[in-house]
C-alpha cells in the first residue's frame, strides 16, 4: 500500500507532481485507504458486510454498519468563491495529475488510458454515473467533488481526498467541467434530488416487500433472482459508447462503487446510472419502497471473508525500525527481478534497496510484496535513482513480490514477479538467492 508519509508531503504542496501512471497504483488500496484516518471521514450509516443470503434471510432485519465514507455521507467543504482562479488553478491540476489517463482534451484517451479497465470517463460526453441528481442530469458541482476525493472503488480512479487538498480538487473540478459546454447550460438546474426520507425499520415485512418490489421494478430481469448479475437480459446490455456492460453483482458488496449502505443503494434506485442501462426510479417508486428495495437487494450479500488476523501498521503508524538484520540489492533487467527469490527468517528486519536498469514507460518500476504490501512498497524507481523499503518479516510463508507501477502495456509486466520466503526459524541470517 502507500507510503502515507510521502502522501502527507505531497499534499503540503500547492500542486504536487503526481508521476505519470501514479494513479493505476493507488486502486490497488482502492478502498483499503478509505479506512486510514482523515479529516474529511465521517461515520456512515450501514455496512459493507452482511451475512445474508437470499434463501436464508439470516438476520436479515439487521443493519450492516459502514465504517467508512460513502458517496452521500462525504462532507464537502465550500468551494471558493473566485472560479476565475479555479479555472486557471484547475487547468494546471488537471494536467499533473488527470491528463494521464482522461487526455489532455477530456476525451478519455490519455496515454494511460490503452491499459486500463474500464475506461477512463470521457468527460465530453458528459456521461456521469454518480450523482445526486435526476437521470439524464448533470452532477451537482458537490457530486464531481466527492467522485474527485473518493475515487471510484474497483477501478483505477484513485481517491484524490489523500493527495490534493481542498482548493485542488474544487479546482480539478471547475476545469472538468469546461470539457462539456453542457454545465455551462444548464449551472443553475443541477439541483439534488437525493433526500429520500426518514428509512422505515428494517423489518422482516419490510424486506418481503422489497423481494416483491424486486421483480415488480424489473430488477430480476438484469441482475437475476439470486441477484448474481445473470439475469436473462444481462447478455445484451451496453453502455452508451456500445460497450458490453455487466449487472452489478448484489452477492459481492465490494463491488459496489460508491459504498455499500442501503441510502447509497436507494440514491443509485432513485437517479439510475447515465450512459448505462441502468434507469432512475424516482418518478416510478416512493421513497418508502425504495428503501425496502434496498434492504431487499442487501440480503445478498455473501459471507465477508475474514482476513488473516495481522493489526494494520496504519501508515502513520508504522513500527520504528532500527539497524536491518539483513540487507539486499535487487535489480530489475529487462522486466524481470534479479534476484527472484529472497530468503530471510521470520522477526527480521530486512532492508530491500532496488535499482532498475530501464525506466519501463517511463515512470520506473516498482516493489511491493502479496501480504506485506502495507509496509513493504515501492513506486516509480528509475534508472540512477533507486528506492529502499525497510520492513520486518513478522509473518512465516511465501510470498509474492511484484512490480508497483505499470511499466508496460503488454506481458511484460504481469510477468515481473518474484518469491519472499520467510522461514519460521529464530535466526539473524538470510540470503538472496
Amino acid at each position: 500500500m502507500l507510503n502515507m508519509q510521502s502522501l502527507t508531503k505531497s499534499k503540503e504542496r500547492k500542486v504536487p507532481v503526481v508521476p505519470p501512471v501514479a494513479a493505476l497504483i493507488l486502486i490497488t488500496s482502492a478502498f483499503l485507504l478509505n479506512g486510514c484516518g482523515s479529516k474529511n471521514q465521517s461515520p456512515g450509516r450501514d455496512d459493507a458486510k452482511s451475512s445474508v443470503t437470499a434463501e436464508t434471510h439470516t438476520n436479515a432485519t439487521a443493519a450492516p454498519a459502514q465504517n467508512t465514507p460513502t458517496f452521500s455521507d462525504f462532507p464537502v467543504p465550500a468551494k471558493p468563491a473566485d472560479t476565475r482562479m479555479l479555472n486557471e488553478h484547475g487547468k494546471e491540476v488537471y494536467m499533473q495529475n488527470c491528463a494521464s489517463c482522461h487526455g489532455e482534451r477530456g476525451d478519455g484517451h490519455g496515454i494511460c488510458s490503452a491499459f486500463l479497465l474500464p475506461s477512463p470517463r470521457d468527460f465530453t460526453t458528459a456521461h456521469y454515473k454518480f450523482r445526486s441528481t435526476a437521470l439524464g442530469q448533470l452532477p451537482t458541482d458537490e457530486d464531481l467533488f466527492r467522485i474527485v476525493s473518493l475515487g471510484v472503488h474497483g477501478t483505477p480512479m484513485p481517491p484524490w481526498k489523500w493527495l490534493l487538498n481542498d482548493t485542488d480538487r474544487w479546482a480539478a473540478v471547475e476545469y472538468i467541467k469546461t470539457f462539456s459546454p453542457r454545465f455551462a447550460e444548464t449551472n443553475k438546474t443541477r439541483v439534488s434530488i437525493a433526500n429520500f426520507g426518514v428509512p422505515p425499520p428494517r423489518t422482516e415485512a419490510a424486506i418481503a416487500e422489497g423481494k416483491a418490489l424486486y421483480t415488480k421494478t424489473g430488477c430480476v430481469t438484469c441482475h437475476g433472482e439470486q441477484g448474481l448479475g445473470n439475469g436473462s437480459s444481462a447478455p445484451t446490455l451496453a453502455d452508451a459508447a456500445g460497450h458490453h456492460i455487466s449487472p452489478r453483482d448484489f452477492s459481492k458488496p465490494s463491488g459496489f462503487k460508491t459504498g455499500y449502505s442501503a441510502a447509497e443503494i436507494v440514491r443509485t434506485f432513485m437517479t439510475g446510472l447515465d450512459g448505462t442501462p441502468m434507469p432512475g426510479f424516482a418518478n416510478a417508486i416512493s421513497n418508502q419502497d425504495a428503501w425496502k428495495l434496498a434492504y431487499y437487494v442487501q440480503t445478498f450479500a455473501k459471507p465477508a471473508i475474514t482476513p488473516i488476523a495481522r493489526a494494520s501498521q496504519g501508515f502513520t503508524h508504522q513500527e520504528q525500525l532500527g539497524s536491518p538484520d539483513v540487507q539486499i540489492k535487487l535489480l530489475e533487467r529487462a522486466w524481470k527481478y534479479v534476484p527472484n527469490e529472497i530468503h530471510v527468517k521470520k522477526g527480521q528486519v530486512v532492508e530491500i534497496t532496488f535499482q532498475p536498469t530501464d525506466n519501463g514507460l517511463g515512470a520506473g518500476h516498482g516493489f511491493a510484496i502479496s501480504s506485506y504490501d502495507e509496509v513493504a512498497f515501492i513506486n516509480g524507481a528509475l534508472v540512477g535513482a533507486p528506492k529502499t523499503v525497510k520492513f520486518r518479516a513478522d509473518h512465516a510463508g511465501k510470498f509474492t513480490f511484484y512490480c508497483a507501477t505499470q511499466c508496460s502495456t503488454d506481458k511484460l509486466h504481469p510477468l515481473m514477479n518474484g518469491t519472499l520466503f520467510v522461514e519460521d526459524v529464530p535466526t539473524k541470517t538470510a540470503s538472496a538467492q
